[in-house]
């Protein structure tokens, strides 16, 4: 009785910071206002930190999109890129919003370049969560 009530306890705090592990799927997308290039990333598959309340919001989703900035402006692909991550807990969703996406720049009616990232050229990295006060 004492053990189980120690694994719990250890349990609860290793979940007490708010956070919950999850494998999830996101992709990057990234656009200079100067420019009409526009980068999407390859859907990618990261274990990451979801905010354990009902909005499932991801942890720290700045460090993945300043993740891909670093990437771009380290390339010399873009100077000032604005970049955002978008994330799904399932494959299927996060392919909708992937197609939804790409296909709003297809169509445009101002012509954008589309350049893909592949897995082999930017790799999402896990982020851990900020602690909490």
């Amino acid at each position: 009785l004492i053990i189980t009530a120690l694994l719990v306890g250890c349990v609860i705090n290793g979940n007490a910071k708010g956070y919950r592990p999850a494998k999830i799927y996101m992709f990057g997308f990234a656009a200079s206002f100067n420019d009409s290039t526009v980068y999407l990333t390859d859907i990618q598959t990261v274990n990451a930190y979801l905010v354990n309340n009902r909005t499932k919001f991801l942890a720290n989703r700045e460090d993945y999109s300043y993740q891909l900035r670093n990437y771009l402006q380290s390339n010399g692909l873009e100077a000032f890129p604005t970049c955002i991550t978008m994330f799904a807990e399932n494959e299927k969703d996060a392919t909708k919003k992937y197609l939804k996406l790409k296909e709003r720049y297809e169509k445009s009616k101002k012509k954008y370049s589309i350049k893909s990232l592949k897995d082999s050229q930017f790799k999402y990295t896990p982020v851990e969560p900020d602690q909490q006060s």
